[in-house]
């Protein structure tokens, strides 16, 4: 294979990690000593070394081990079922990585998220929401709905910086972030009429409303409209703002009941909803050790 790393995935099972030990499945017997000896292991994306004893293949047990885990299972929690990888960094100088997948993957989340967080533009926010769906593997529009959901429960509403440009003041525009986290979510189309159409980008065309002006960039003050709607929200007679969850789901414009498209006020629902149920339950088990 040349210079790249050979590397392989093991699963963790109950009696092994009460031991503390990996098992090299028989296959990869030649990537390791043919020798008991001490291997150097680097942990997760870390560079320090650690020594560890290598027990080499063993034809009753049909398995190589590698001995000294219990103190990194016990940290990072693995549990039965979770995929451990093994990479050969050196074969020749017994150098080996050890990695917790769900670990790895959570880290590697957490930066795209990160620079999702932090995009200057569009184009920046897009290339970290399409490396944040593929972590997850899950499609972009699902995740730009976690992603909204999980910045309205961290955040609050706050007021809406200005911004001075030479001629007038103007309110500061939606982060890139935001802006595209809704635009996956909604597929670029109205909240209320779902009016939209293809710039020559390709990319749908939307605008995003902010329901207080004065309020920041939370996703409960956000929405999502073409011109037309946009205008109506700006210049008609807006009234009986509807809300669920602290989300907008209907509004009246001009005397005229209008529904709002929704799905967050669904999520903020079920995750309200699922909150209380694991509180009765554990509320039930509280009483039941009690007794």
């Amino acid at each position: 294979m040349g210079s790249e790393k050979q590397h392989f995935t093991v699963r963790a099972s109950a009696s092994r990690l009460d031991k503390g030990l990996l098992a090299v499945p028989q296959r990869f017997r030649d990537l390791f000593p043919r020798e008991r000896t001490q291997i150097r292991v680097a942990f997760d994306d870390g560079e320090s070394l650690k020594e560890l004893t290598f027990q080499p293949y063993d034809s009753v047990v049909k398995e190589s081990r590698i001995f000294g885990l219990r103190q990194w299972f016990s940290k990072r929690g693995i549990r039965e079922g979770d995929l451990i990888s093994i990479t050969v960094e050196s074969q020749e100088r017994k150098r080996y990585r050890i990695a917790l997948d769900r670990f790895v993957r959570e880290r590697q989340e957490q930066r795209a998220r990160q620079g999702l967080q932090g995009a200057k533009t569009d184009s920046e926010a897009e290339e970290q929401l399409k490396i944040l769906s593929q972590l997850a593997r899950r499609r972009p529009r699902e995740v730009a709905r976690e992603e909204l959901l999980r910045i309205a429960e961290q955040s609050t509403p706050q007021s809406r910086p200005t911004a001075l440009p030479r001629v007038a003041e103007r309110r500061e525009v939606v982060p890139s972030a935001t802006r595209v986290l809704l635009r996956e979510l909604h597929e670029g189309k109205c909240q209320l009429c779902s009016f939209t159409f293809e710039k020559r980008s390709g990319e749908p065309y939307f605008e995003v409303h902010h329901l207080d002006p004065k309020i920041g960039h939370h996703p409960s003050n956000l929405i999502v409209v073409c011109p037309n709607c946009h205008a109506q929200f700006e210049h008609a007679m807006v009234t009986d703002l509807c809300w669920a969850s602290g989300w907008l789901v209907s509004v009246t414009i001009n005397g005229k009941r209008t529904p709002v498209r929704q799905p967050l006020a669904k999520d903020s629902n079920w995750r309200a909803l699922l909150g209380l149920m694991i509180i009765i339950a554990a509320a039930r088990v509280g009483r039941f050790l009690v007794r």
